[in-house]
C-alpha cells in the first residue's frame, strides 16, 4: 500500500509541495481523540514536507555528484517531448522518524521536479519504482508536469485521473502491456470529458 504521492520543488533552497495525495493513516488520530480535522490535516501536510526537504536534500547531494544540469533535462523534455534521464532514490524512514509507522520513500528528480511515494515496509520497491515512472510519464502527457511544475496545481484535477487510473486507493498494481493500454484510453477518455 502507499501511504503518500508527492510532487515536489527540487531546485536550490527549500523545497516547495505542488501537489501531495495522501491514501493511508499513519495512527495521529489514535494518540488523541481530540484532534479536529484541520489539526490532522496540518500534521499530515508537514509530514509530508519533511519527506519532500528529504527528497530534495538527496536530490542535491546526487546531481552534485553527477555534474548534469537542470538546464539539459529540461530542454531535452521540451526539445524532444521524451522524459529526462532521472535521478533515482530510495530511504527507508524508521518508526518515529516522521511517521509512526517505517516506511519506506521512492523517488524519482529530473529537472525542477521531484516525484515520491511514500509506501509500507512490506510493499515491493520495484514494482513501487516502475508504477511511479508510469504515472510521471502520463503526467508530464497530460499535465506538462516536467515543463510547468506551477501550473500542476491549477489542473489538479487531470493529476487526480491519472492518480485514480494507475494508483488506485494506493494499491501498487501490476501492470502488463495490454492492461496499460487500457488504462491509457481511460485517462484519456476521462480527461476528455
Amino acid at each position: 500500500m502507499v501511504y503518500a504521492f508527492l510532487i515536489n520543488t527540487i531546485v536550490p533552497g527549500t523545497p516547495r509541495l505542488i501537489y501531495y495525495d495522501i491514501y493511508g493513516q499513519d495512527g495521529v488520530a489514535d494518540e488523541s481523540h481530540d484532534i479536529t480535522g484541520d489539526v490532522l490535516k496540518s500534521v499530515r501536510k508537514a509530514q509530508i514536507q519533511l519527506v519532500s526537504e528529504r527528497v530534495h536534500s538527496e536530490y542535491q547531494f546526487r546531481r552534485a555528484i553527477s555534474g548534469r544540469s537542470v538546464e539539459e533535462d529540461v530542454l531535452r523534455v521540451s526539445n524532444d517531448d521524451t522524459l529526462p534521464e532521472f535521478e533515482v532514490g530510495f530511504f527507508r524512514l524508521g518508526m518515529g522518524d516522521i511517521f509512526n509507522r517505517e516506511r519506506y520513500v521512492v523517488w524519482l528528480g529530473a529537472g525542477y521536479t521531484a516525484f515520491s511515494v511514500v509506501c509500507e515496509i512490506s510493499e515491493n520497491r520495484l514494482l513501487a519504482e516502475s508504477v511511479l515512472r508510469l504515472l510521471i510519464r502520463y503526467l508530464q502527457e497530460h499535465v506538462r508536469v516536467l515543463t510547468q511544475p506551477s501550473e500542476t496545481g491549477l489542473r489538479s484535477e487531470r493529476v487526480g485521473v491519472v492518480l485514480n487510473t494507475f494508483l488506485p486507493s494506493g494499491n501498487l498494481l501490476f501492470l502488463n502491456h495490454r492492461l496499460i493500454r487500457q488504462l491509457e484510453k481511460e485517462v484519456d477518455n476521462q480527461i476528455k470529458a
